[in-house]
């Protein structure tokens, strides 16, 4: 029990870091870190053109960020925001396909599994549980396996076929 608190704790927390912080790109070719909020200040470290940098803080026209286990600060007018929490519209055969494809594929796996796993309980009156083990052979997966891909396929052509007609 205390294993589940401290692996929702750590959820949370993580959740709650991506909420809170804010990510930018660098946009001129070299910008410097500095260690106050002010152009005059020391410089620390330099980050340069299509770096990502995670904002700790924003103070006016500043962003403290954290490089190199250094904080320092940078102006906000040189970086572009990434919003990571805005939602993205996809649509398209290709969205369709592959949502589909994973999430059939792990439960028709799992379902043929278990269903031998189930029809490999033999009635057996001579052993103390009332039944014996079938023994899967690598045979056994590889088939289970090979019906699991068949099937997601079709449903992923379904469901990709319905997100392409979808985009009319």
């Amino acid at each position: 029990m205390k294993i589940f608190k401290l692996n929702c704790f750590i959820f949370a927390f993580f959740i709650t870091q991506l909420a809170i912080s804010q990510t930018y790109i660098v946009k001129p070719k070299t910008l410097n870190v500095r260690a106050e909020r002010s152009t005059n200040s020391d410089v620390i470290a330099k980050i340069y053109e299509n770096d990502t940098i995670i904002a700790i803080s924003t103070e006016g026209d500043w962003i403290k960020i954290s490089i190199s286990e250094k904080q320092g600060f940078v102006n906000k007018s040189f970086l572009e925001e990434i919003n990571l929490n805005k939602p993205t519209t996809k649509s398209g055969f290709k969205y369709g396909f592959k949502k589909a494809f994973t999430s059939s594929f792990i439960i028709t796996l799992i379902l043929f599994l278990g269903y031998r796993g189930m029809k490999g309980r033999v009635k057996d009156g001579r052993h103390s549980k009332g039944y014996r083990e079938y023994n899967f052979s690598f045979r056994d997966y590889i088939e289970d396996g090979i019906y699991a891909l068949i099937i997601s396929l079709v449903i992923a052509l379904v469901a990709g076929i319905y997100a392409w007609v979808k985009t009319f």
